[in-house]
């Protein structure tokens, strides 16, 4: 018998009496809907009244322990072979008075030192913004329409861009929901969190406050459920919700490793005087050419602290490599 039921009752009886799905609750029946046995409609309404109350760190990580599994073991199997380092998420889009995507130039700049990246993300309906599968083909990045073409990319030039729909149309269905019911839903942070290739670094970012914190502790949590996760997730407010670090801004971010979640507070930390490119290949204002600069290298010095981190890298150290790559990168471009 489906759970779905008692799991709309206990998310939404009155104040006193309504209470969070268990870790165990949101596993089971995510994975009823997953295997076509609950319908869009319970489970869209389902969704929406967790929302209501703000989920959970056991919702999220259940939810999103149930949608890896079936992905990577059921849909489909054949992501365990890509053999990815990074897994970056880009699910959110920037406004244009944000700038372009910058965090693409760091993406591929960490793939021409030989890291293997995969990008993944979804173009919401409707959306204003500007997202990363739009613009793209302007660096040259693989759009990629199968695990194989993926495969393919990333042997070939270390980089790739798949999209939600590609690996998980489910969650593509869910997320759609927002557009349908006007209301953002859970999935949109289990998106975030799916780590298709199970890459041992994820980047996380999102907007509103809290969400942060809540990726890094529910990615600590599935990192106490499963092996089949990522083994660093760092998690932030990024820019407009995107997976691209403001160093503008002073902020605490969630370091998630061995099942455990840690706070960091990084402070505003802008390079004055960075060499930048005489035409910018996603059309940057000149105004916008040092942030863009700025952004570019504290989001790879992230990734190279990240996986440096068992050592204890400094970041410091970090970012003075990521300032030299920056650089080489330029002269490549300019």
């Amino acid at each position: 018998m489906s759970s779905i039921i008692e799991c709309i009752r206990s998310v939404g009886r009155g104040e006193r009496s309504r209470k969070p799905l268990t870790f165990e609750q949101a596993y089971q029946v995510m994975k009823e809907y997953l295997s076509g046995d609950i319908s869009n409609d319970k489970m869209a309404m389902l969704m929406m009244l967790i929302r209501v109350q703000n989920e959970t760190v056991d919702e999220i990580s259940g939810f999103t322990t149930a949608i890896r599994e079936f992905v990577r073991n059921v849909q489909t199997p054949e992501l365990k072979d890509l053999n990815v380092d990074i897994d970056w998420a880009c699910f959110a889009g920037k406004r244009q008075v944000q700038g372009p995507s910058w965090q693409l130039y760091a993406a591929q700049i960490l793939a021409n030192k030989g890291f293997r990246v995969l990008i993944h993300g979804h173009l919401q309906l409707g959306s204003t913004r500007e997202h990363v599968s739009q613009v793209i083909d302007k660096l040259n990045i693989p759009r990629c329409t199968s695990i194989t073409e993926t495969q393919k990319a990333l042997d070939d030039g270390n980089i790739a861009y798949l999209p939600l729909s590609v690996y998980a149309p489910q969650v593509e269905t869910m997320l759609l929901w927002q557009h349908e019911y006007g209301l953002r839903t859970p999935a949109n942070t289990c998106a975030r969190m799916l780590n298709p290739a199970s890459a041992p670094i994820s980047l996380r970012g999102s907007f509103h406050p809290g969400l942060p914190q809540l990726h890094g502790e529910a990615e600590s949590r599935l990192q106490q459920a499963t092996d089949d996760c990522s083994e660093l997730a760092l998690c932030f407010k990024g820019m407009g919700g995107e997976s691209e670090f403001n160093p503008k801004v002073s902020q605490s971010l969630w370091c998630a490793s061995k099942g455990v979640c840690e706070e960091l507070y990084w402070e505003e930390a802008l390079i004055e005087d960075l060499p930048v490119p005489q035409f910018c290949l996603l059309g940057t204002k000149s105004e916008q050419l040092q942030l863009m600069a700025n952004t570019v290298i504290f989001n790879v010095a992230n990734v190279l602290w990240a996986n440096k981190r068992a050592e204890n890298y400094p970041r410091e150290e970090a970012i003075k490599v990521a300032t030299q790559y920056w650089e080489e990168y330029v002269k490549t471009i300019a």
